[in-house]
């Protein structure tokens, strides 16, 4: 076992020393390529490195329905899909103040429009509600709103029969997002 051991060492310490070997190899092109700058004492070579580009934000699914939130903020629903027997809820909130505040998750829900059921959020085996981002009680989501990044949101709810076209979702503070239908 300990010959074994010893193996795996040596082995990662000659893949280091590679990396290491091609690393020092790559710099040396590169500084080979630049002229010497004047002026430079001891002969170090200054090369500019202009930072790589700002990715930007992903693009977000196409909205189904927008209304409004807490303190101006815009909610758009992005996704109402059923998977199995699991529904998930994708929504972003956008604009008004940079503040945050809190969503209470029991009281999040979701109407079965063609039975009048109210369905509320799953939660996991450990008694955790199924949606995210959490607040540090694991019972508020935390939403930060802000003009430059929407924030995603998501809730995940028993799926309504296959008959259930459309569902209806309560969020406290947003206005109801009415008759929306469910992919399946």
């Amino acid at each position: 076992m300990r010959k074994g051991w010893t193996a795996l060492l040596m082995s990662a310490a000659m893949l280091a020393g590679c990396g290491q070997q091609q690393e020092q190899g790559a710099a040396e092109d590169v500084l080979a390529t630049q002229p010497p700058s004047r002026g430079s004492a001891g002969g170090v070579t200054r090369t500019e490195v202009s930072p790589s580009p700002t990715p930007s934000p992903a693009p977000l699914a196409s909205v189904i329905q927008e209304q409004p939130g807490p303190e101006g903020s815009r909610v758009a629903l992005n996704r109402a899909a059923v998977t199995g027997d699991v529904m998930t809820v994708q929504l972003s909130f956008s604009g008004g103040t940079s503040c945050c505040g809190y969503i209470p998750v029991d009281r999040v829900s979701v109407i079965d429009d063609a039975t009048a059921q109210q369905i509320g959020v799953l939660k996991d085996g450990q008694g955790r509600w199924l949606a995210a981002p959490l607040g540090s009680n694991d019972k508020e989501i935390r939403v930060e709103t802000n003009e430059s990044a929407p924030q995603i949101v998501w809730f995940k709810f028993p799926a309504p029969p296959p008959t259930s076209r459309t569902v209806s979702i309560n969020i406290p503070g947003v206005g109801p997002f009415d008759g929306i239908p469910v992919t399946r």
